[in-house]
């Protein structure tokens, strides 16, 4: 009864929250690069006709470029047994256009439509999906509904469920339970996701512990060095040790550039969003630095000082960058809350530094740091823990391996979470 009620109330307010931040999200994406001519999908308008659009697969759905990485991921796992079209749903410009890149054959990119009955409707009516995957956590409740509906089951990969999130959710268990039991599988990450997911009202017969697709990095192809990228940090490093900010938010840039400079190491900032791309350049010229941004059509200075520093504000590099790294320092976790993933670099074999905050991947960062494996530092102490990775190479490089090591538990994740959609086929 109480989902019902949600259901009626979640449809009569929705519609109102979409018209009130239609002309922000508009902005959002011009300003992101645009792909406005696209941005139609989402509310259910194809400029491909319905005869053309190869239907009776699979449809993913996975919303940021993170979770696009680990659809993409996932799909090449599940391309090489099987031949079904694909379509890969994303909600931002940034993952359309990742998708687009990495142009996998038998994969349609679209924008995900908006949660409406009539849009979502529409769209399993065109690509008549034999399984919707969900990746993560992103489960909408018509999308739901009108899968249930028509007989079509959903699996949710790579489910992980913050303790925060479990406590807020517990708190309407009855309706977060009605909305999951729309669910026909879920691969939880670890056990003690598994948990949680049951305790906010997921029926503990369909959790299935797969393991992070994220986090299997042992299968991984290992991501070649880009000879481009590596003749721009030969050039400007003048042999100084790489030191990568790797999604920084507003403020780390400058901090970590100082603690780079200081121990003689050569500052390359990735920010989160390529967006604040000129804020980022005014902070460090502010603070003394020669900013170059990768986007820059200008050529390289012939000699480069050591207040040069690189920003690379481009999308979804950074795994190129990371392996050109000496050390990766993560961020959001120092002057922004929750941090972000420090995967890549582990599985690049580049020692990791975190800061105080990195509640969103506390599980992780639990073990890494319960093996001695990562660097955790404050802004205070980020300097002193640079000198210490450099001057120490063969603690840096056993950390580094312990790093790996802890990962290997998740070793298969993608070919588990495969098994689990076949079941459904």
């Amino acid at each position: 009864m109480k989902y019902a009620l949600f259901l009626l109330l979640y449809n009569l307010l929705y519609p109102v929250f979409l018209l009130v931040s239609l002309p922000g999200f508009f902005i959002k994406m011009k300003r992101r690069g645009g792909l406005l001519r696209d941005v139609w999908e989402r509310l259910g308008f194809y400029r491909t006709p319905r005869e053309q659009e190869a239907a009776g697969g699979i449809y993913v759905h996975a919303v940021s470029v993170g979770e696009v990485f680990i659809a993409l991921k996932w799909i090449r796992c599940w391309q090489a047994t099987h031949a079904e079209p694909i379509v890969l749903a994303t909600s931002t410009a940034t993952g359309l256009q990742m998708v687009r890149r990495a142009a996998l054959p038998g994969v349609r990119a679209l924008y995900s439509p908006v949660d409406l009955p009539c849009v979502v409707r529409g769209c399993l009516r065109r690509f008549e999906p034999k399984v919707v995957v969900l990746i993560e956590a992103e489960l909408w409740p018509n999308q739901a509904r009108l899968c249930r509906r028509h007989g079509i089951p959903m699996v949710m990969l790579n489910a992980r469920l913050s303790p925060r999130s479990e406590r807020r959710y517990a708190k309407v268990r009855s309706i977060t339970g009605g909305l999951f039991s729309h669910l026909s599988a879920l691969g939880a990450q670890n056990e003690r996701d598994a948990g949680r997911f049951a305790g906010i009202g997921v029926p503990p017969g369909i959790i299935t512990i797969t393991g992070s697709i994220k986090f299997d990095v042992l299968g991984d192809t290992p991501t070649g060095r880009r000879e481009d990228f590596s003749a721009i940090l030969r050039q400007l490093s003048g042999g100084r040790p790489v030191i990568l900010a790797s999604s920084t938010h507003a403020g780390e840039e400058v901090l970590i550039a100082r603690a780079a400079r200081a121990v003689g190491g050569f500052p390359l900032i990735v920010p989160r969003h390529m967006e604040r791309r000129a804020e980022v350049a005014r902070a460090l010229q502010e603070a003394g630095f020669e900013p170059i941004l990768r986007t820059s059509t200008a050529p390289l200075p012939a000699a480069p000082t050591a207040a040069t520093c690189y920003i690379a504000d481009t999308t979804g590099e950074l795994r190129e960058w990371t392996a050109l790294a000496d050390v990766t320092i993560i961020g959001k976790s120092f002057l922004a809350t929750g941090g972000q993933n420090p995967v890549e670099a582990i599985a690049a074999h580049v020692p990791v530094i975190v800061g105080p905050d990195m509640s969103n991947f506390a599980d992780l960062t639990a073990l890494l740091c319960e093996q001695q494996a990562i660097y955790p530092s404050t802004a205070d102490t980020l300097e002193s823990t640079l000198r210490t990775i450099l001057s120490t190479p063969q603690e840096t490089a056993a950390r580094t391996k312990r790093a790996y090591a802890a990962l290997s538990i998740h070793s298969g994740a993608t070919q588990r979470s495969v098994q689990l959609v076949e079941r459904f086929l």
